[in-house]
């Protein structure tokens, strides 16, 4: 029992280490030594538990993949207004990827393996969906002015949460997040500044 609680936080530690280089380096320039290195582990020793830099990729980039799917599957369940799931999800994505150095990882290398392949970034197109039809859901429900089309809206979403992560890596962990609730809360007064008048 011990053995195998001693391997799981073995495999969480390369897991964080690999998380560090990737965020870092990117995929092409990250490497299992360094990796290896970065924890005390020997090199033989980290095969033990990823048998290769892609293992380690996938490993984050499923996690990932679980984490913003409950994100936007929470969103897209009516359980409360439109607005209100919106401004959740904004602001659990700008936190996961302003706070969680795997998450931030996965998602760079997610977008470089779309850019290699000149296709869109998954994640951003699955996340647009559901930002759309937030968005045209709070036009709806609460009768917003239909002047402000909602792609356009959705568009600037995504763009703004998902640039903060790119334009502001390299800051001190944490700084970033009141710069994602600074950006909701000047979207939500733009909002409620075209509600037209009842």
């Amino acid at each position: 029992m011990a053995k195998q609680a001693r391997a799981l936080r073995t495999y969480d530690r390369v897991l964080d280490a690999a998380a560090e280089e990737f965020a870092r380096y990117g995929y092409a320039n990250t490497n299992l030594q360094r990796i290896a290195d970065r924890i005390g582990l020997t090199k033989g020793a980290l095969y033990g538990h990823f048998t290769n830099k892609e293992e380690l990729a996938t490993a984050l980039t499923d996690q990932l993949a679980d984490t913003t799917g409950t994100l936007l599957d929470d969103a897209r369940k009516p359980s409360a207004p439109a607005r209100d799931r919106l401004r959740a999800l904004v602001l659990a994505l700008g936190r996961l990827f302003q706070t969680d150095t795997r998450a931030l990882a996965a998602l760079r290398l997610e977008a470089e393996a779309a850019w290699a392949g000149a296709v869109p970034i998954p994640l951003l197109v699955h996340t647009h969906e559901v930002v759309l039809q937030l968005v045209d859901d709070t036009q709806r429900e609460e009768n917003l002015n239909s002047a402000l089309q909602p792609r356009p809206l959705a568009d600037l979403i995504v763009a703004t949460v998902f640039g903060i992560v790119w334009t502001r890596y390299g800051a001190r962990r944490g700084e970033p997040v009141d710069l994602v609730d600074a950006m909701w809360n000047a979207l939500a007064r733009t909002l409620d500044e075209n509600t037209p008048p009842r």
